[in-house]
């Protein structure tokens, strides 16, 4: 067993973002989100519950999971609102892929980006964008979720 170890230089877990399936950390367009502070995958797998007057305990079956990826990243500018070159999410920026509701594609790299690194990926829609800025705290810093649609894969990056 190996640990997952994101604490050295190359090693980063990094999440990029597109409006077209993704075949690289480095494809034209991505964006790779800068500064996170932290992220977190939820696959929240739904249970029915009923109860029978023939067991005195409940039975359950599984139903379609709720799928988000969570974060907290500092703000950029260009990140936040896209260079505004070309229709790609790196053109559109955080805040345009979120306030007109693309559907983005999305890859989490759990260590490093290059050849032979394991990720978990999907679509979704960008929620819960609430920048936030204060005396104490003179940068922007923002929740931000992917309510992911449908299911994740996993792959490996050749």
């Amino acid at each position: 067993m190996a640990y997952i170890n994101v604490s050295g230089t190359g090693n980063f877990a990094t999440l990029v973002v597109s409006t077209a399936t993704i075949t690289s950390s480095t494809a034209t367009g991505v964006i790779a989100l800068p500064s996170m502070q932290n992220v977190t995958l939820n696959n929240g797998n739904g249970v029915f519950r009923w109860k029978q007057l023939d067991s005195t305990s409940e039975k359950a079956i599984s139903i379609a999971a709720t799928n988000q990826v969570s974060m907290n990243i500092v703000l950029d500018d260009t990140t936040f609102f896209g260079s505004g070159v070309g229709v790609t999410a790196a053109g559109a920026g955080l805040f345009n892929l979120s306030n007109n509701k693309d559907l983005v594609h999305f890859r989490l790299y759990w260590s490093g980006v290059g050849v032979g690194a394991d990720y978990v990926e999907g679509t979704g829609y960008f929620t819960g964008v609430s920048p936030t800025v204060s005396a104490d705290q003179p940068l922007w810093v923002s929740p931000l979720s992917i309510e992911v649609v449908g299911e994740y894969t996993s792959g490996t990056q050749s």
